[in-house]
């Protein structure tokens, strides 16, 4: 997940725990509504110095795309908690996942360039975009597996040992 601001460059994971929180509370809030049966929330998000942002996606089995919302706003670490922010972003999440769902919009409907809502004297940014996690995840995986499999080490002899020097122009068979 891209962040909005360029200076986000180091980043710490949002608790594996709130991540699980937040996934229960919008089955819990979409479910029975929206009839969302063979599908699961995924949420995940990096807290950076002056930004947090969050992915909060819904996924459905037998499907390669994953539907998200990704949610940033702008964070001073001196004066904001963090878990507070995130918290109350989660009214703007699922405002965004009532509008998609009841009016049912089609990809091409939703922007993919960061929007911005006011709400409670903040700014909120959001976008949309159809990254699935568990294939990222997954493709992550295999490309550290292949590329420890490109790596070669030099082997323990000397491979010149055998080249005469240009001293005595000998050749050594």
């Amino acid at each position: 997940m891209d962040p909005r601001l360029k200076s986000s460059t180091q980043w710490t994971p949002f608790p594996e725990e709130l991540c699980q929180q937040t996934e229960a509370v919008l089955m819990e809030r979409f479910k029975p509504e929206y009839d969302i049966e063979d599908g699961e929330f995924v949420v995940e998000g990096y807290i950076y110095q002056e930004e947090i942002i969050g992915r909060y996606g819904l996924r459905f089995d037998g499907q390669l795309k994953q539907y998200n919302f990704e949610v940033s706003l702008d964070y001073n670490a001196e004066k904001d908690k963090p878990l507070e922010l995130i918290q109350a972003s989660m009214e703007v999440v699922e405002h965004l996942w009532t509008e998609l769902l009841e009016d049912d919009l089609e990809d091409s409907e939703l922007s993919k360039k960061w929007q911005t809502m006011p709400h409670k004297k903040r700014m909120y940014h959001f976008r949309y975009s159809t990254v699935n996690t568990k294939l990222e995840e997954e493709a992550d995986r295999l490309l550290e597996e292949y590329e420890k499999k490109l790596v070669y080490q030099a082997p323990d002899h000397d491979p010149f040992k055998d080249i005469p020097d240009d001293e005595n122009n000998s050749t050594v068979h």
